[in-house]
Formats: structure tokens, C-alpha cells, sequence
């Protein structure tokens, strides 16, 4: 790892940002929006391979899904769902793990294709500084079909390249598990794929598989401990 320092666009001394996908890397559970449809039986496997093959776009199959929600009479009330997302634990160690980041000189960013009712309760969980995930909005207490997609998981990168462009941070990591983090990995100065999905290696950075958070935190902060030691030989 030891080398040339990236960078991000117009070094400056601004606090070094992570990127965190919230499914599956602060979470235990793999997918937010799916954890829903599963536990309540609702199938959106149609909609899914639509979007996936591109023949509807990000915000259809948002619309879709909630639409499927509404119609089955299973999840028009928005407490039936928080009660659902309120049973999605976090990874273990994530609370210690992020801690640790935050202590040394870290922020925190969730880019996060879920659902952004859970995404607020994690980054309050975890310090999370900025959060973008995707708004379902209730109006008395039920479900309103006109979401919103904030985060297109196939296009997590414009949202990190629109923070690092606004913060200017000394440096930037990525952290996502699957395909989908592709772009925030392009992006950052470091990306880790953490207990990515068994078909999927991140070509970009670093794969880290491990039980507990904080082997991730851990990793990260020898990450900028290294970068330190270069500035600090550069100086003499």
C-alpha cells in the first residue's frame, strides 16, 4: 500500500470521508427493500429483473414496489413497516467500528440504495454525518405511492461525486459488498468490498471478509496511519 498518496480533486485538510452502502456492510441483513417484500410474502422478482435488464427505470421500480406494498393491504400502514425495519440488526461491531473511525478523524457517509426510514435510524446508531437513502413518505400513518429515489444503486458515484467536489476531504473510501458499489469504488481514492457476495470481487481496491466490524475500522484506520507515515517522511 506504501507509495504515491491519492487524492482527492483539490487536496485539502478536510476531514477524510467513507462512503458505507448500508445493506449488507452496516447491517446484517442484505437488502432492505427486500427483507420487506420476503417477510410479507410479496413478490417483486418481475419488477426487479425489469429493472435490472433496463427496461424500467430506477424510479419506476421504486414506484412499482410500493405499489405492490399498497395493493396487497399488507404494508399500507407505515407502522407495519418500521416494525419490520426495526427488526434489521446491525453488523456486529458497527456501533464500536464506526467509534473508533469517528475518534480518528473520520466522517461518515451512508450512500445506501435501501430504504431511508432504516438509514436514519443506523446513521443516528453509527454517526453517520450525511445520509442518502431512498424516501417513502406516509401521510396519516399511510403509505403514499409517490416515493422518492434519492439513491439509484447503480449510480451511487454521483452522489459521492457531488459530496467530494462540495467537501473537498483529504482523502475518500468506499466501503459497499456487491456489483452495485461499482461506482462509488471508480470514485473514491480507496475501496473495500466487504464480505462481498460469493460471484462478485471488488477489482478496484481491497476484498475483507470478516465476522466483526471492526476488523473493518481497524483496516480503514491502517489505511490513513500509512498515509500519515508517508507525509510525515516526506517532510524530513
Amino acid at each position: 500500500m506504501m507509495g504515491e498518496l491519492p487524492s482527492s480533486p483539490d487536496h485539502t485538510d478536510h476531514s477524510p470521508v467513507i462512503f458505507f452502502d448500508m445493506d449488507g456492510v452496516l447491517t446484517k441483513e442484505k437488502s432492505s427493500w427486500n427483507y420487506v417484500n420476503r417477510t410479507l410474502g410479496i413478490d417483486n422478482s418481475k419488477n426487479y429483473e425489469n429493472f435490472k435488464t433496463g427496461k424500467i427505470t430506477y424510479e419506476k421500480f421504486l414506484a412499482l414496489d410500493l405499489a405492490l406494498w399498497i395493493q396487497s393491504g399488507k404494508a399500507r400502514n407505515a407502522d407495519t413497516v418500521l416494525k419490520l425495519l426495526n427488526q434489521i440488526e446491525l453488523f456486529p461491531g458497527a456501533e464500536q467500528g464506526c467509534k473508533k473511525l469517528i475518534t480518528n478523524g473520520f466522517k461518515i457517509v451512508i450512500v445506501s440504495g435501501g430504504i431511508s426510514w432504516l438509514a436514519h435510524r443506523i446513521g443516528e446508531a453509527v454517526g453517520a454525518s450525511e445520509i442518502y437513502a431512498n424516501v417513502i413518505f406516509a401521510r396519516d400513518g399511510i403509505i403514499q405511492p409517490e416515493g422518492k429515489a434519492i439513491v439509484n444503486p447503480k449510480n451511487k458515484g454521483k452522489i459521492v461525486d457531488e459530496y467530494i467536489s462540495r467537501k473537498r476531504p483529504d482523502f475518500s473510501i468506499s466501503v459497499g459488498d456487491s456489483p452495485d458499489d461499482e461506482s462509488m469504488f471508480k470514485i473514491t481514492d480507496y475501496s473495500i468490498s466487504f464480505n462481498n457476495d460469493a460471484d462478485y470481487e471488488n477489482i478496484h481496491g481491497f476484498n475483507l471478509r470478516s465476522d466483526d466490524f471492526v476488523d473493518l475500522a481497524d483496516f480503514i484506520i491502517s489505511i490513513k496511519e500509512e498515509r500519515d507515515e508517508i507525509k510525515g517522511n516526506k517532510r524530513r
